[in-house]
């Protein structure tokens, strides 16, 4: 890292100390909403809070609400992150009366309980901000049109498919100029994605930016939209033209205009990182760090959460890169700043505050600083098992992760007794897991079971190594046959692992199959991904020439060398 970032970096800790000095200011007491409890969501939801809502709606609703959740097969986290979502949600819509707004929480479970990487409260964000923006248009934009104020009252009663054919009805009509036609079709495309039709609220959005370029609101949406639906290189150029327009109005209005300036460096940032552009990536983030850095010293309770995501992102861009050194010096500046934002909410930054120490000690144990990784381990499983009490069903799953890289590290260390009691204590959540939700869950517990078995081989236990290998291999069989590229990668790896294990054993045609197996993963997953396969490829190929070289199947064992030789040239060229 040059010395001109680390010094900026420095100041994160005078960040740190204004966030914790940060007064808790009363703020005006919002209408009463319900609340649903996100403890005890594994058999049932129920409301905390109901702010005189009748019980049967409350119930009606809390029972659909779990059959969703079983239908869409929802893991313990999942449930508790939607209850969170649907809290968001009811506070956002709290004007609105319950029968309207129930419907719609349970349509949000439904759209996406079915992507396992759904993040259920930033997407309630997302769709709180947006039905604010909504109201905040119908507000301003406004004609003498006899529609508008039935689209208005449509949607203060919160009917999204009413106030849908309203628009819709509106842009059908002749004659209407082109700055009208825009913002009724970015209202349509607003009120399309709060009711779940992403496709088609893209579309109106398309529009509204064709007509209005120069709107930066349209502008924004059309890139989140387009970002939203994995069209990244189409949304590269919008989110390129609102930076250069952001730029422009904040050199000239710094107050008003650079933390929308900040944001959109931030959404290019993450674009860049899915368009596989790191250097961009950094440069853009590196930018709007230092944007969100000189704002958070005026304002560190606003924008102090903001600093610590930018710089969990270039610690993550940095690791990617292998970057360790880098990537180190990114997350301890987002703890000093978890830190203090703990102090203050506990119940929203405590989780991350324990997956920055756990990243941390990952990152410590590969850098060969021991000391620094068991403190940033025990100081993560310290406040993860506190949550656990407190929840186990949100963080069961991350204590889990927690003790399978702790494990990793004894094993590492040699502290043979120690990784196998980390391990087992692991084992234990994940089997738990994988026996509720075996989809989601059952993979990560394969991979406790590769390392275990990494584990005994090394104390000297080959049959429980070989146990612990072939019950991670049947665990990953029927994922390899659903998903071969999102879980090839475990399969080939414990198959190697069992191919070294077996050549240890003398029991080399059984090691040849293992390593053949290995092989044909790689081989597709290295097509794909050759920047992040190439290396396993290689190791397996090499692991299968000395086995040929013990079998005396010397012509064998040099065509695998020269394979892997073009396999190790070939990624010292790329880099």
């Amino acid at each position: 890292m040059s010395n001109r970032r680390a010094h900026r970096w420095l100041a994160g800790l005078a960040m740190a100390q204004a966030l914790t000095a940060v007064a808790a200011s009363p703020s005006p007491q919002p209408p009463c909403a319900p609340s649903l409890s996100v403890a005890d969501v594994e058999s049932r939801f129920h409301f905390e809070r109901d702010c005189g809502i009748e019980a049967a709606q409350l119930q009606r609703f809390a029972a659909d609400a779990g059959r969703a959740a079983r239908r869409a097969r929802l893991t313990g986290s999942q449930r508790v992150a939607f209850a969170k979502a649907a809290d968001l949600m009811f506070e956002t819509t709290s004007a609105a009366p319950f029968d309207a707004v129930a419907p719609i929480v349970l349509a949000f479970a439904e759209h996406y309980a079915g992507d396992e990487d759904a993040d259920f409260v930033a997407l309630a964000r997302d769709w709180s901000d947006r039905y604010g923006l909504l109201q905040l248009r119908t507000r301003v934009l406004r004609t003498d049109d006899p529609l508008e104020p039935q689209v208005d009252a449509a949607l203060a009663a919160l009917d999204l498919d009413g106030a849908a054919k309203l628009l819709a009805a509106e842009l059908a009509e002749a004659g209407a100029p082109d700055d009208l036609i825009a913002a009724r079709s970015f209202e349509a495309g607003i009120v399309e994605w709060l009711r779940f039709s992403p496709k088609r609220a893209l579309g109106f959005v398309r529009v509204a930016h064709v007509l209005r370029p120069d709107d930066l609101g349209v502008t924004d949406l059309y890139g989140d939209l387009l970002t939203e639906a994995h069209l990244f290189e189409q949304a590269q150029p919008v989110y390129e033209s609102l930076v250069l327009h952001y730029q422009v109005l904040a050199h000239d209005k710094p107050d008003l205009w650079q933390p929308q300036f900040a944001g959109s460096l931030a959404k290019l940032g993450g674009l860049y990182k899915a368009l596989a552009l790191p250097a961009d990536a950094e440069m853009a983030d590196l930018h709007a760090l230092g944007m969100y850095w000189g704002l958070a010293r005026e304002q560190p309770a606003r924008f102090g959460p903001a600093v610590a995501d930018l710089l969990q992102d270039l610690a993550a861009l940095y690791r990617d890169a292998d970057r360790p050194d880098d990537a180190i010096d990114a997350y301890r500046e987002a703890l000093k700043l978890e830190r203090a934002l703990a102090q203050h909410d506990a119940p929203n930054y405590t989780p991350d505050l324990a997956t920055t120490l756990n990243n941390l000690g990952v990152l410590y144990a590969t850098a060969h600083r021991a000391g620094e990784a068991q403190g940033a381990y025990a100081e993560a499983l310290a406040l993860q098992r506190t949550l656990v009490q407190e929840n186990a069903l949100a963080y069961q799953p991350a204590l889990a992760r927690t003790l399978n890289n702790l494990g990793n590290f004894y094993s590492d260390a040699g502290q043979f007794a120690e990784a196998e009691q980390a391990y087992d204590e692991a084992l234990a959540i994940r089997r738990k897991l994988a026996h509720e939700n075996p989809a989601h869950d059952a993979p990560d517990m394969a991979r406790t079971l590769t390392n275990l078995g990494v584990l005994y081989r090394k104390e000297g236990r080959p049959a429980r190594a070989e146990h612990a290998y072939r019950q991670a291999l049947r665990t990953l069989a029927p994922f390899e046959r659903a998903a071969p590229e999102a879980f090839g990668a475990d399969q080939a790896r414990t198959l190697n692992n069992l191919g070294v294990l077996l050549t240890k054993m003398h029991r080399r045609p059984e090691a040849e199959d293992a390593y053949r197996h290995a092989i044909a993963l790689y081989d597709t997953l290295t097509k794909k991904e050759p920047a992040t396969y190439r290396g396993d490829y290689a190791r397996v190929l090499d692991n299968l020439a000395k086995l040929y070289g013990e079998m005396g199947r010397k012509r064998e064992a040099q065509a695998v060398l020269q394979t892997a030789a073009k396999l190790q040239h070939d990624a010292a060229q790329s880099q």
